[in-house]
């Protein structure tokens, strides 16, 4: 269908995000509603507001603002001074070839970290991070969340919006906001409701990852959500809806037909559509950048995301809540069109860094996937996600390397037999070592991820799998780790007996924009033992790594930059000589 000139739509990401990459949902839907005659505009207004806020002339504003006797009794004017005049050179590292300097990213980051942390002394009793704004409101809560973006001197995304949002543009008939986590919640409802204050005439649609879980609780509570956040959202995924509700909107026709919509009638009736056939992964385009600031991005080149398939192959895993966001059957985009994507953006925007966001690659995708992009020879490497399964021999894994693949993400979870069966991971350690050996023999660096507190995992259990760990460090290469969270979408959920769970918190499950539950269970580790552990095992990662790169940085953005520029062997030998804390997740 050819689109309306005259209809406008504007896709947004927001804040709180890490600013290395563009999130790929905005491209993606770019590219198929663009590929379909749409008019439409992206933005990040993630990268915008970090960019924005993390600067020296930010932090002088502000202090010019909020500076007086109290603050500098806290720290002296002239430390304060000081610090502000090393923001930009710290932005610069991240935006530099000085990225590949670790002291210097050492620096960097630290400097990053303080003023994200001062950014807290103007926004109090807000508390700001490098990874989260957390607000004294609870934005598992619509009423709260309401609250939250009506507070001028805790929400610091009203008047960041006010400038940088409202003050550059004029309203689109269309705006979807996409939410990947409830770090975006609060600045991502902040936004909603002052477009709908500001621009009464914009359809107002959310989607993505995490409201595509909260669907059925509009039905029964549709306020405040409907009347003061937006008029409809999405289900699952978004490029058909998405077009369809343009072309509704276009025609001014119900509502009613576009797929996987949830939207409000003039009756008040909340309406759950059905969602449709899923789209064939063939009838996508290539991922559409053009309108994001690729130079801006806080890397020292551009890395740019993909996916070559939708849902997980194997979809077993009982503690796992991402199917919600897709279609209910595993699909594939033949890698030869996927190697075709990666040759058209090469083009495009001249870049060489790719990492591929499905749940699950398998070796034998990434083999053919490998095969398309030699046959191309295409100068590029990439990241993937993979699962600890046969099919990882020598061949494929030099195939891999040569055709670029230099980071492969495991989650190994837990290494303890009885564990691993209790979450049906499907995976056995003498696999996964056999996977791991080939991977280090051909090059690739792994980033594994481990967590701690699954229910019923007793103490020793879970020393089993920090032992695995340590034990075979010359081979698991990185560790991410944390301890176990219960979400409510995931399939454990529906049955807590049968994972020794004797209580569930009932706020936590009646909470409409909620997705962990916290728990009790009649035995193992709990939660707090659970934290400690976690805790005591990256001291001891620390330790036996002797302060290696990955605790230093642990971000899959900058290991996978790292292992695209140095390689495996130089971040096998790398140890850090500065101070530094601990990475812990």
């Amino acid at each position: 269908m050819q689109g309306s000139a005259n209809f406008k739509t504007l896709l947004v990401f927001p804040p709180f995000w890490e600013p290395s990459m563009p999130y790929l949902a905005l491209p993606a839907l770019t590219g198929y509603l663009r590929a379909h005659g749409q008019v439409v505009e992206q933005l990040d207004l993630n990268l915008r507001f970090h960019s924005e806020m993390i600067q020296a002339s930010t932090f002088r504003r502000l202090l010019a603002q909020h500076g007086g006797p109290a603050l500098y009794r806290l720290i002296p004017q002239d430390r304060i001074e000081a610090f502000v005049a090393e923001l930009d050179p710290a932005r610069a590292v991240m935006q530099s070839q000085a990225f590949y300097q670790p002291e210097r990213l050492a620096w960097a980051l630290s400097v990053l970290d303080k003023a994200y942390q001062l950014l807290s002394l103007f926004y109090y009793p807000s508390q700001v991070s490098r990874r989260s704004v957390s607000m004294p409101y609870d934005a598992r809560w619509p009423d709260q969340v309401l609250a939250a973006s009506q507070d001028h001197v805790a929400n610091p995304f009203i008047a960041f919006y006010k400038t940088h949002f409202f003050g550059q543009r004029s309203a689109p008939d269309l705006l979807g906001i996409s939410i990947a986590d409830s770090t975006q919640i609060l600045p991502g409802m902040t936004l909603a409701r002052m477009v709908r204050e500001h621009w009464p005439q914009t359809h107002v649609t959310v989607g993505g990852a995490l409201f595509s879980k909260f669907a059925a609780e509009h039905v029964d509570a549709p306020e405040p959500a409907f009347s003061q956040f937006f008029h409809s959202a999405v289900r699952g995924e978004g490029e058909v809806p998405l077009l369809r509700l343009i072309e509704a909107l276009q025609k001014q026709t119900s509502l009613a037909e576009v797929p996987a919509l949830v939207w409000r009638a003039a009756d008040g009736q909340v309406h759950v559509n059905d969602p449709g056939l899923p789209l064939a992964m063939q009838e996508l385009v290539a991922p559409d950048f053009e309108g994001l600031p690729l130079e801006d991005y806080w890397a020292p080149e551009p890395i740019l995301p993909l996916l070559g398939s939708k849902d997980c192959y194997w979809k077993d895993c009982v503690f796992c809540d991402h199917y919600v966001s897709y279609a209910p059957r595993y699909r594939l985009r033949k890698p030869a069109l996927v190697a075709e994507d990666i040759a058209t953006l090469v083009r495009r925007h001249g870049v060489r860094r790719f990492t591929f966001g499905d749940e699950t690659m398998s070796p034998n995708y990434a083999r053919h996937l490998a095969n398309e992009l030699l046959a191309r020879e295409l100068d590029v490497t990439w990241a993937m996600l993979s699962r600890l399964q046969k099919g990882f021999d020598p061949e494929t894994c030099q195939l891999l390397y040569r055709a670029g693949c230099r980071l492969a993400i495991f989650g190994l979870e837990s290494a303890h037999e009885r564990v691993s069966l209790l979450m049906e991971k499907g995976t056995v350690n003498e696999t996964s070592l056999e996977v791991y050996r080939e991977l280090d023999a051909a090059g690739i660096f792994t980033y594994s991820f481990v967590f701690f507190g699954f229910p019923t995992e007793t103490l020793v259990e879970a020393r089993a799998t920090e032992a695995f760990v340590l034990n075979n460090r010359e081979l698991l290469h990185s560790i991410g780790s944390g301890s176990f969270q219960l979400k409510k979408f995931a399939p454990m959920f529906k049955q807590p007996e049968k994972y020794g769970i004797v209580k569930l918190t009932q706020a936590d499950i009646d909470a409409p924009w909620g997705v962990d539950v916290s728990y009790e269970t009649a035995s193992g580790l709990t939660p707090a033992q659970a934290d400690g552990f976690h805790r005591r095992f990256v001291a001891a990662l620390w330790r036996a790594h002797d302060k290696p790169f990955w605790l230093l940085d642990n971000s899959r953005s900058s290991l996978f930059l790292y292992s695209s520029e140095k390689g495996l062997d130089w971040l096998k030998g790398y140890h850090y000589t500065g101070p530094v804390e601990m990475v812990l997740a």
